[in-house]
């Protein structure tokens, strides 16, 4: 398939399918472990995450497989699914519905596409910079705000904004916009996507799983994904998303003195 737009059919009923799982478990009693790297796991995760790797072996037999709980399953070709089961699994465990089930396909090594469902309030973001952005079939776009003055920024975890070494930095971005809320994790960047917020933020703490959607689905949106130093690095753990207009700014505000 060389048309984004044919995946987006597949990814859909995939991410519904697995919604469902997730919602199996969300009002049932959790059964939390620990992995090495002291991150959450429930047996949700790997149930999803199983589902969806056998769903889209039996589809792309020629794609390899990468997923957050269960490694990789190489192939020669030049496709690539990158799986985050639940990303957000801490909301989740707080029974906190602002987590999603993400997709990436890969070309090349690149995040060509990406998908995050929301399965408690029944919320499909799928896009790329080829196609555009949708949000349950409808186009969507990120806000039109020109001043940090006038914006929304959203983080993960308030503590970052005194407890991390880059803690001056955010705080000075943040004592910049007009509004700082906590919600986190992949609904963050859903609400920048959607034009809902202005701004989405984290310093460090990010995989790969957890970053691979976003840049395709902002650049969809007509928005931008980087690190805090205004580069597409999808490994040193950071992000910053941001409508085109504001990303300037925030980089600005974050390296000023």
């Amino acid at each position: 398939m060389n048309n984004l737009h044919s995946y987006f059919s597949i990814l859909g009923e995939l991410s519904l399918k697995a919604g469902a799982i997730v919602r199996r478990h969300y009002n049932s009693p959790v059964e939390l472990e620990r992995k090495p790297d002291d991150s959450p796991v429930t047996k949700a995760d790997r149930e999803v995450e199983t589902f969806l790797r056998q769903a889209l072996e039996k589809q792309f037999p020629d794609y390899s497989i990468q997923g957050e709980e269960f490694g990789e399953t190489k192939k020669s070709g030049s496709h690539r699914w990158i799986i985050d089961p639940i990303d957000g699994t801490k909301s989740f465990v707080l029974r906190t519905p602002l987590f999603g089930i993400m997709i990436a396909l890969e070309r090349d090594g690149v995040p060509a596409l990406g998908s995050i469902y929301f399965p408690i309030q029944d919320q499909l973001l799928i896009g790329s910079a080829e196609t555009g952005t949708f949000l349950n079939g409808k186009p969507c776009a990120v806000s039109k705000t020109t001043e940090l003055a006038e914006a929304t920024m959203i983080i993960t975890d308030p503590r970052d904004l005194y407890a991390v070494e880059r803690s001056p930095q955010l705080q000075r971005l943040a004592k910049r916009v007009r509004l700082v809320r906590g919600f986190g994790d992949c609904y963050g960047y859903y609400l920048v996507a959607a034009g809902l917020a202005d701004v989405m933020i984290e310093p460090d703490g990010l995989k790969y799983h957890d970053v691979a959607p976003l840049s395709p689905i902002l650049q969809g949106a007509g928005g931008t994904f980087t690190d805090l130093s205004g580069k597409i690095d999808y490994a040193n753990g950071q992000g910053l998303a941001t409508n085109q207009t504001l990303h300037e700014q925030a980089l600005a505000a974050l390296h000023s003195e």
